[in-house]
């Protein structure tokens, strides 16, 4: 009697700890419940940018856009959800293919720029009378701060600048050409 009390009782605890986690991990991102886009909207809202489809515009010449892919994100206010934007699309740098490292899924890009110093992360939007591009924010030195970048069509590749709040250019321009794989960035030499 006194065991199935005990058993009762660590299946009771169990089940509150396993709620507790649960509702705990809720909001971590991706393959936990959440969505893992919580930073990119905020960096979108900061900037006052209404999220946009990548694949609406001359950027869906180097993606992999579906044809039939378009619209989403105008000109400001609540809009609906964009596009689903790209399938994954890994790009490097045409120096040496290691100094930069681009990965662009849906409207979301990473960029990793490790002699630079400088990662982003962020998501295509636009703001009235204003080119489109990645609003979000970057890694340097161990401190994160709001930024943009700015994706311009050259041949078959992409130019990426990357800008602060002040105007200050933290990389490029640089152009990115498509790889078949992700491309891990390293070697500074």
């Amino acid at each position: 009697m006194v065991a199935m009390k005990c058993l009762a009782s660590a299946r009771a605890t169990f089940a509150l700890w396993l709620l507790a986690a649960t509702a705990l991990l809720g909001g971590c991102g991706p393959g936990v419940g959440g969505t893992g886009t919580g930073d990119a909207a905020d960096a979108l809202g900061a900037f006052g940018a209404t999220a946009a489809s990548v694949c609406a515009g001359e950027l869906a010449t180097v993606l992999a856009c579906a044809a039939t892919t378009g619209g989403g994100g105008g000109g400001g206010g609540t809009a609906a959800a964009p596009a689903p934007g790209t399938a994954p699309v890994y790009l490097a740098d045409t120096i040496d293919g290691r100094r930069v490292a681009v990965s662009v899924q849906g409207n979301l890009i990473d960029v990793n720029a490790p002699c630079a110093r400088v990662r982003f992360r962020g998501q295509w939007g636009t703001i009235a009378g204003q080119a489109a591009r990645f609003y979000g924010s970057t890694e340097q030195d161990g401190s994160s701060t709001p930024a943009t970048l700015q994706a311009v069509v050259r041949g078959s590749g992409l130019e990426l600048t990357l800008v602060d709040t002040q105007g200050r250019v933290l990389l490029g321009p640089v152009l990115v050409t498509a790889r078949p794989a992700p491309v891990a960035a390293g070697d500074c030499g």
